[in-house]
């Protein structure tokens, strides 16, 4: 018996910082999306807990206890027994949410597997287990416990580029000077790609700014989106360093796509649907 779990890439698409709490948790507001892109979390029975990692980004993830993937088995079951395989498709460090969402495929596949309801309290495995459970577009708030789920025009096409250099959250937090923004304008949702677009263009992401500092590539990469054709919105997701474009319709984004590969031919570079 094997049970496989997909974990979407999670993409925000805008995150506003709203302030500091007395707990150390920074309250945001995020418009937050996912990718038809992901790791695969698979489970099986097994006679002990064992954790296997394999993909193109296995060698940049820990093997032990250190694994998000480990501590959700352990959130859901301390003596749970199980062989989880990662097969790790997304960068680490990278603003796509790899491992909150690696963690809600595991709570997600080990529940089924040990017939286990999920606890009522996943984000105290991180800020951003919620949302990658529920896996839909959302308005999220708070340290990311409130969860407003919105509708966005279907179909959108993102391109995605991230260099070899990464960036943690902690590290780029640590070094963001203004914690007190103003929020993100109200959303109800649209259908339409150019309601939908004129509202992005209102966002901000209020972790840029860093992230430029401690990586000065990200400033190129984001020019680079700028000027290609059918691009109506460039940005950084999460804290970085994945930066994205997004295109009115498929054959733009492939062209910007054939042109990253060639102009950034040493970045991560890919073309993905948002769900």
């Amino acid at each position: 018996m094997k049970i496989n779990s997909f974990a979407a890439a999670k993409v925000n698409l805008a995150l506003h910082v709203r302030g500091l709490k007395l707990n150390g948790y920074h309250e945001l507001d995020s418009l937050v999306t996912f990718a038809n892109l992901g790791d695969i979390i698979e489970v099986r029975p097994s006679d002990e807990l064992k954790l296997t990692i394999e993909g193109p980004f296995a060698d940049n993830v820990p093997k032990g206890a250190d694994n998000i993937v480990i501590k959700a088995a352990n959130f859901l079951s301390p003596d749970g027994k199980a062989h989880i395989n990662l097969i790790k498709n997304l960068p680490v460090k990278a603003g796509l949410g790899g491992g909150s969402a690696d963690a809600a495929a595991t709570l997600r596949s080990l529940s089924k597997l040990w017939n286990i309801p999920i606890p009522n309290t996943p984000e105290v495995l991180g800020a951003d287990i919620p949302i990658c459970l529920l896996k839909e577009t959302a308005i999220v708030q708070g340290i990311g416990e409130k969860i407003t789920p919105i509708s966005i025009p279907s179909n959108l096409h993102i391109v995605l580029i991230k260099p070899n250099i990464g960036l943690s959250t902690e590290e780029v937090f640590k070094n963001l000077k203004n914690k007190n923004n103003e929020k993100m304008g109200a959303f109800k949702g649209t259908d339409s790609i150019e309601e939908f677009a004129n509202h992005l263009n209102k966002l901000r992401n209020d972790l840029l700014k860093t992230s430029i500092t401690l990586v000065p590539l990200l400033r190129d990469i984001i020019k680079f989106l700028n000027v290609q054709n059918g691009n109506y919105y460039t940005q950084m997701s999460g804290s970085g360093t994945t930066c994205f474009g997004l295109f009115y319709d498929e054959v733009n984004a492939m062209r910007a796509l054939s042109q990253a590969k060639i102009k950034l031919p040493d970045m991560w570079c890919k073309m993905v649907k948002l769900i």
